[in-house]
Order: structure tokens, then C-alpha cells, then sequence
């Protein structure tokens, strides 16, 4: 089937894959029933032709490429994630639009939200040498990426449908499913669906994401400039209990940004802190996991909240129940996904691999910019709120064919 016209859906994502690097997917479905090849999970050497083509590729990618090409299937969703959020970073977006659109089509073969990935699902769990697919707030993740990088192109109906498919993955967890509650999600559809012209969209979405952030600044009808700041590190897995079969997390560590603020035609504006990632991996729905264990979630006993980087959010743990009937989901192909969780060994080692170049909080803000304006001052602050000199830089406003821009920011 051909994507035709321009109000492609995700479920069209999977046309435009970057496909040169899975050609190991068959190998694997053939190899299900072979399980003790001790050198199955260990990095390959590249080919020559392997080679030149990671040597063809920018060097700020080249070491992201080469971990797809030498570590295989079994990371290759990981893999994945980390080069497309380097090339994002780096201004690299075509790198970056391949590596999230491969990324989502393993994800949605066993997420998406049909019988076929929920019988694939039953046979998959967190063990470490399964074939990595992500946490919710990982998978979740990717579909936030992609969505932005919609928003750049001026694609805001497939930018829509990719934040409301976040949405979907931020409630499949493990055996279970939960409430969605990223907000940040929520807002980026609203967004969306304001620069789509549809008013009653953004409404509705802007009604969801108030049960959550009540006090958030929302877009005014003529703002055309989406500021999305990061800041601070990846939350951590780490495997715990005896034979480290448990998995638990943590908050990331050694960094200083927790705040962002940037000058804009002589005004100081502080970007909303939107969403806390170590929250969201940390909970399930609101509810505070203790630790994970074979696949099921063990949630905390105890009444004390799970910490959260937002400040001034009263209701950042309110759980609303929120129904995305868009129909924006994509359907996807879940051929050969019950062959290749068969194929992996069992083993009660937590899989502690994870995405380690996210940032710890996303911060937001929109305005009205003229599109002479090109770039934005952007600081980062520590939680005294002092100036982090060394992480100021300047950010520029990518304005699309319609005169709207978004802005993206890191501290990393």
C-alpha cells in the first residue's frame, strides 16, 4: 500500500523505514528454535560493506550506526532510539525521522492495540536477553520525537496522531494496562490540533491536559512558536534482589539543570516544566511501582509519593480517565513477533538496558514570534536557581511553510 497525499497517518510510518540495518529480523525468526549459541547476543564484527556505510554517515552518528550494524536485533529498538535522538540534537533530521520510524515499527508490532500484539505481548517479558522494545515511558518517548519532528515539517496531523500513539504506549505496561497520564502528550496534541485549525481538537486537549497541570500556561490563539526544552539525565534501571531478577528505578545522576528560561525580544520567559520522565517511568498510571518483577509490577504499599522535578503542580499525580477516541492509532504488522520472543532463552536477570540519553524533565512554552526572528537564548538554572553558565546557548526557531516555528533545546 502507497502513502498517498499529504494527511498521511502513522499507520503509513512503516513505507518510509530505514530498513538497511534489520535484515537480521528473518535471521531470527529462523534461528527460534536454537537456544544455546553463547556468542547469539554479543557484538558482531562489520562487514566491509557495513563499514563504508557507517563511514558514509556523519561523525557525530557513526558510533550509533555502528551499534546497530554490530549488536543486532536484540538491541537494535535501543540502538534505534539513540541515534535518532543524536541526530535530532544535532540537526540531523532525515537520521532522525529513519531511525524513530524503524523504532516505532518494532515497537507497535507487539504494542499496538489489536489481538494479534496482545497475544504477542503474553509471551514477552522484561528479561535481558529478549529483544529490547523499552519501558512505557521509553516506547512513549519515541512517538514524542517523532511527533516534534512532524511539528517541524508542518505535518500536524500526523504530529497529532503520533503524540495521541504516545499516549497509547504510556498505558501498556508489561502484563497490564493503566491510565494514561503524560501530560506533556496532551499538550503537544492540543498544540497540534490548534495549527490544524481545529479549535474543538485543541480544546479537548487542552481540557484533558488541565486535569493535570491546572496551573500550566496555555497557548493563546496567536501564537505560532513552540518553545520544547530537556533537561537533566535519564532516569536509571538497575536489577535488585538476589540474582538481580528485580527491577527497580532510579532517578538519573550527576547534573545540575532542573529549571530553563530564554530572553525573547527583551522579555524573560521560564519554560513550563511539563513533564517529569523519572515520574513517569517510576509510575504506573500515578501509582508508584516498588519494583518489577518476571514482567509484573509490584506497586509501593507505602503512602509517601514518588519525587517529581515539577514545581508548583498540584495534581501532577491526579489520574484522569482519559480516552483518546481519535482513531489516530496505527495498525501495524505483527508477523514473526511470536518466533522471535520464543527464540530468546529464559532468564530471571531483570533487563536493565535503557534509553540513557533522555532527559529527566521536558519543559514547554509557546508565544507569538515574527519569522525575522530566528533564534532564542536559552539558560538553564540549578535548583537555587543560579544561572549554569557553561550550558547557555543559543537555539533557533525552525518556522514552517505555514509560519509556524518550534524550538528545540537540550542542556546535554
Amino acid at each position: 500500500m502507497r502513502c498517498a497525499g499529504p494527511r498521511r497517518t502513522t499507520s503509513c510510518i512503516a513505507e518510509r523505514l530505514f530498513r538497511p540495518l534489520t535484515i537480521a529480523v528473518v535471521c531470527a525468526a529462523l534461528l527460534a528454535g536454537c537456544a544455546s549459541r553463547p556468542t547469539e547476543y554479543a557484538r558482531r564484527d562489520l562487514t566491509a560493506d557495513q563499514q563504508r556505510h557507517v563511514a558514509a554517515q556523519p561523525a557525530v552518528l557513526q558510533p550509533h550506526y555502528r551499534n546497530v550494524f554490530a549488536e543486532g536485533r536484540r538491541n537494535e529498538v535501543l540502538n534505534l532510539m539513540e541515534l535518532g535522538l543524536t541526530a535530532f540534537r544535532n540537526g540531523h533530521y532525515d537520521h532522525a525521522e529513519r531511525a524513530f520510524d524503524s523504532a516505532i515499527a518494532d515497537i507497535e508490532s507487539v504494542y499496538a492495540d489489536n489481538e494479534a500484539a496482545r497475544r504477542a505481548r503474553s509471551l514477552w517479558h522484561q528479561e535481558d536477553e529478549k529483544d529490547f522494545k523499552g519501558e512505557p515511558y521509553e516506547r512513549a518517548m519515541v512517538f514524542l520525537y517523532r511527533g516534534l519532528l512532524f511539528l517541524r515539517a508542518g505535518d500536524y496531523d500526523n504530529a497529532r496522531a503520533s503524540f495521541l500513539s504516545g499516549l497509547l504506549q504510556d498505558a501498556f505496561a508489561e502484563e497490564e494496562q493503566h491510565a494514561a497520564d503524560f501530560a506533556a502528550f496532551m499538550y503537544l496534541a492540543g498544540w497540534a490540533a490548534m495549527k490544524m485549525g481545529s479549535e474543538r481538537l485543541a480544546e479537548e486537549h487542552f481540557e484533558e491536559f488541565r486535569q493535570f497541570r491546572p496551573d500550566a500556561p496555555l497557548p493563546e490563539p496567536d501564537h505560532n512558536v513552540l518553545v520544547f526544552v530537556e533537561t537533566g539525565k535519564s532516569p536509571r534501571k538497575l536489577g535488585d534482589g538476589m540474582g538481580h531478577h528485580q527491577l527497580v528505578y532510579r532517578r538519573g545522576r550527576d547534573f545540575e539543570d532542573v529549571r530553563a528560561r530564554f530572553d525573547y525580544a527583551g522579555e524573560e520567559y521560564e519554560a513550563y516544566p511539563v513533564e517529569d520522565i523519572f515520574f513517569q517511568a517510576s509510575t504506573r498510571g500515578g501509582r508508584a511501582v516498588d519494583r518489577i518483577i518476571d514482567g509484573q509490577v509490584e506497586f509501593k504499599s507505602r503512602t509517601e509519593s514518588v519525587g517529581t522535578n515539577l514545581t508548583n503542580v498540584t495534581n501532577n499525580n491526579v489520574v484522569a480517565g482519559l480516552t483518546a477516541g481519535t482513531g489516530a492509532f496505527a495498525a501495524v504488522s505483527v508477523v514473526g513477533v511470536s518466533a522471535l520472543a520464543l527464540s530468546a532463552r529464559a532468564n530471571p536477570r531483570a533487563d536493565i538496558r535503557y534509553w540513557e540519553t533522555l532527559p529527566d524533565t521536558v519543559h514547554v512554552y509557546s508565544l507569538r514570534a515574527e519569522e525575522g526572528e530566528r533564534e532564542l537564548r536559552i539558560e538553564y538554572l540549578d535548583e537555587q536557581g543560579r544561572v549554569l553558565p557553561a550550558l547557555t546557548h543559543h537555539a533557533e526557531i525552525r518556522f514552517d511553510q505555514r509560519g509556524n516555528g518550534i524550538v528545540h533545546a537540550s542542556a546535554r
